[in-house]
């Protein structure tokens, strides 16, 4: 759930996986649990948290669709689409819809984008194109976009496509670690943008915490899945001058990649996203 004007939420949603070791022999310690995403189609209905000083917006009411499919072999595609409606504090509302795709290799060497924005109904901006690293150095990533001009650079760090970031968090918080440092890339601010991550990982909830959340079709398959609160603040590349993030998301991620309990805060208003229908998909095994 999630990196904008986007509302990016690096959610992973994947179908029930119950973690139970196999019997070990005492000397041999049993594997960690494996991190895996699965088809998912899930809606969250958005509504205005808060507002803060300098915000000119009255009341927001949305929708996200978050629509991921593939696999550790064969790639990943996620398509996502972010309806706003705003209202300014003169109570005048603007609509904005927001629709993306984006594929990634299994490998984590490739990523395309494309993305369409539009404002009140009149398309408004598109950014499309590609990411790859080059063979043999992880800590480059070359970009060639289309849209909405074309144009080649390169990007260097310890950076992450959009799916690959979801499935690091979710491998951090499997082994019991609580922090996670990170570069994005997802194509977002016309192609151009690389956010500074920090992602917080808290204690496992009990499980038990699920079926404290409003009931939904299908969500019954979380009730006997571990989860996590988790926290990724997103900073402008380079110097932070007052430590704050640019925006942040907070949400409860299960074992098997599904968010709930979304909250997108931009510093002058914040958001609540409240899973409203989720589907699952099926998901060929590897080889």
């Amino acid at each position: 759930m999630p990196h904008s004007s986007r509302g990016r939420l690096f959610i992973a949603a994947s179908a029930a996986l119950t973690f139970t070791p196999l019997a070990c022999p005492a000397q041999i310690a049993p594997a960690a649990p494996k991190a895996e995403l699965a088809a998912h189609r899930a809606v969250y209905e958005l509504t205005l948290d808060k507002t803060g000083p300098g915000s000119n917006v009255s009341d927001i009411r949305g929708q996200l669709t978050y629509d991921f499919s593939g696999s550790a072999c064969q790639g990943y595609s996620l398509n996502t689409q972010l309806m706003t409606e705003i209202f300014d504090s003169d109570g005048k509302p603007s609509t904005t819809d927001i629709r993306s795709e984006s594929q990634e290799d299994a490998e984590e060497r490739h990523f395309r984008f494309n993305t369409s924005q539009y404002i009140n109904n009149k398309l408004s901006e598109t950014t499309k194109g590609s990411a790859a690293r080059p063979a043999r150095m992880r800590d480059t990533v070359v970009v060639d976009l289309e849209k909405p001009k074309r144009g080649s650079f390169s990007l260097t760090g310890n950076i992450f496509f959009p799916t690959q970031h979801s499935l690091a968090i979710l491998k951090s918080a499997l082994a019991g670690e609580t922090r996670l440092q990170a570069d994005i890339y997802d194509g977002s601010e016309k192609g151009t943008k690389l956010y500074e991550t920090t992602t917080v990982i808290g204690a496992p909830l009990e499980l038990a915490a699920n079926s404290q959340l409003p009931v939904v079709k299908n969500s019954e398959v979380l009730d006997a899945i571990q989860s996590w609160p988790v926290v990724v603040s997103y900073y402008e590349q380079g110097a932070k001058k007052d430590g704050l993030p640019a925006y942040e998301v907070s949400f409860r991620m299960y074992a098997n990649g599904v968010s709930r309990k979304l909250k997108l805060d931009y510093g002058t208003f914040s958001l609540n996203g409240e899973l409203s229908a989720i589907e699952f998909g099926k998901t060929k095994p590897c080889p």
